[in-house]
């Protein structure tokens, strides 16, 4: 298996279109996430813009996440 860093890594719109969610809350999901496999490049001090972060994801951090939000104890 690869290292993370090896891995190719999706914007937050693949993963929602893959799973069938906005990618406001896939965006969510990830917001607090952290480790190998996840990507963020901050943009800031754009000059009378806001600043925003984007968010890069592997296929082995997706899957954790995944499995993370589809645990019996995470579903109401």
């Amino acid at each position: 298996m690869p290292q993370a860093f090896e891995e190719r890594h999706y914007p937050i719109t693949y993963w929602a279109r893959i799973w069938g969610f906005s990618q406001k809350t896939v965006r969510e999901w990830f917001r607090d996430e952290y480790g190998p496999g996840i990507l963020r490049q901050p943009n800031v001090g754009r000059r009378s813009k806001r600043d925003y972060t984007t968010i890069t994801i592997s296929a082995s951090a997706a899957a954790r996440v995944y499995a993370k939000r589809t645990t019996k104890d995470f579903i109401h």
